[in-house]
């Protein structure tokens, strides 16, 4: 940030000295001043210049960091196949733009030979740059599928990410990438965004619930700082686990997923899975005999004096004369572990 703080301010330097030598004689000039000796040195005049823009935009400075460093925060989450085509986009806009000041030269108007081809270009150059961007997917198609498999390969980070649509509405993707677990660059098949909108406009209320909740979990996943993409493939996919496994090998990519029928088609094909249920396996709490840890107690048992709670990972803990703590958190302790084919149960006891 320091770094960029300077160079605005070295930026000021040269405008303002710039403005100055050039401005300055033009004034004395224009009103047929007779300055001192001093004020015909532009040395002097660099320096009037340059006092006089950070007594004028000096407030601006830091408001010009702040943007730069948005602005530096948007491309370091785009791919380099993005820059590449929005910087392609703006030289597209420059040209078309220069070809219209042309024509505007040609009718002769100050306004039109000055203004305007200045408002023309930066217009050209967004507009450039948003179409090279948001449009990388539709331009690739021009291309025959081998060159665009090729340029995808190489722009694409070798750690990149399919995020799968069950994985989305699952939503603990999303804690996962804000704790910055994951690296690379995780891209969205637009076929999982269209299941995502199909299920969300299902008239099954629970499976409703579950799409639009998808939904919002991919649009939380756009506004964090990790680099997101959208990408549609070259040809059209009834089965959308087809077309993760397509879009893996083309983007030599793992599939992010917790769908278990994916996750073993997957090995079949080769392509690496990262499950989140296992993740999920791996990082839970540890619990061992003589833990102490605070739990709520939410039903009671199959003995009558038993209460039952759960810990965050479903896990059910049976509390020994815990019936009378229901709808209560309180402390227990660890006096046993049983593991079953339906899973893992915990019995405990209120600490005095």
């Amino acid at each position: 940030m320091k770094i960029l703080k300077g160079l605005i301010i070295l930026c000021y330097l040269v405008i303002g000295s710039s403005l100055g030598i050039m401005v300055i004689p033009e004034l004395i000039n224009a009103f047929s001043i007779q300055p001192e000796q001093v004020l015909t040195n532009p040395y002097i005049d660099g320096l009037i210049g340059a006092v006089a823009v950070f007594l004028l935009f000096g407030f601006l400075i830091d408001k010009i960091v702040y943007m730069a460093d948005q602005g530096e925060k948007y491309l370091l989450k785009r791919s380099i196949l993005e820059i590449f085509f929005a910087t392609v986009g703006v030289m597209i806009g420059l040209m078309i733009a220069v070809m219209v000041s042309f024509i505007l030269e040609m009718i002769g108007a100050p306004v039109l030979k000055h203004i305007l081809p200045i408002i023309i270009a930066a217009f050209l150059c967004y507009l450039g740059f948003q179409i090279g961007l948001q449009k990388r997917e539709e331009i690739l198609r021009l291309f025959p599928e081998s060159i665009s498999n090729s340029l995808t390969r190489q722009t694409t980070s070798r750690y990149a990410k399919i995020l799968d649509t069950s994985a989305i509405i699952d939503g603990r993707i999303l804690d996962v990438v804000k704790c910055h677990f994951i690296d690379g660059e995780i891209l969205v098949p637009q076929g999982v965004i269209e299941e995502l909108q199909v299920i969300a406009d299902a008239k099954d209320s629970v499976k409703r619930d579950k799409g639009q909740r998808g939904l919002d979990i991919l649009n939380a996943l756009k506004e964090t700082d990790f680099s997101i993409s959208i990408i549609e493939p070259t040809s059209t996919h009834k089965d959308v686990d087809a077309l993760l496994i397509t879009l893996a090998k083309r983007y030599q990519a793992s599939i992010i997923t917790t769908d278990y029928n994916l996750n073993k088609v997957c090995a079949v094909q080769g392509i690496k899975v990262l499950n989140v249920n296992d993740l999920s396996e791996a990082i839970k709490p540890v619990i061992h005999q003589g833990d102490i840890f605070d739990l709520l107690i939410t039903k009671i048992g199959k003995e009558d004096d038993q209460g039952v709670g759960y810990l965050d990972d479903g896990t059910m803990v049976v509390i020994e004369k815990g019936r009378e703590y229901i709808g209560k958190t309180i402390a227990v302790e660890v006096m046993s572990l049983l593991q079953t084919s339906s899973g893992r149960i915990i019995f405990a006891k209120k600490v005095s």
